[in-house]
């Protein structure tokens, strides 16, 4: 069995989670070749890559651009490394 037919054969659902990959330029030219051309002949997965799409312009429109401000960094870090105990004390013992 060749490569594209056993890649034919994955299911939609392995299809999706790939298409991340893809709309991230994560995947290798092979793998953004065989998501294509199952794309081609898969309505659903085609429709579903569209708004994983638009999702994905959604948010850098939304919310690229904007940094942070200065010093928030530094006190994640510390916020992340310190440890806090909370006890709760039973006032009938």
């Amino acid at each position: 069995m060749s490569e594209q037919d056993e890649f034919e054969r994955l299911d939609c659902s392995a299809v999706i989670a790939d298409v991340w990959l893809m709309l991230d330029n994560e995947c290798d030219e092979t793998t953004r070749a065989r998501l294509k051309r199952h794309m081609e002949d898969c309505g659903s997965c085609f429709e579903a890559y569209g708004i994983e799409e638009k999702v994905k312009s959604l948010v850098n429109r939304k919310c690229g651009g904007e940094h942070a401000p200065d010093g928030l960094r530094e006190r994640l870090e510390i916020q992340l490394r310190s440890t806090t105990i909370i006890t709760r004390v039973d006032p009938g013992q």
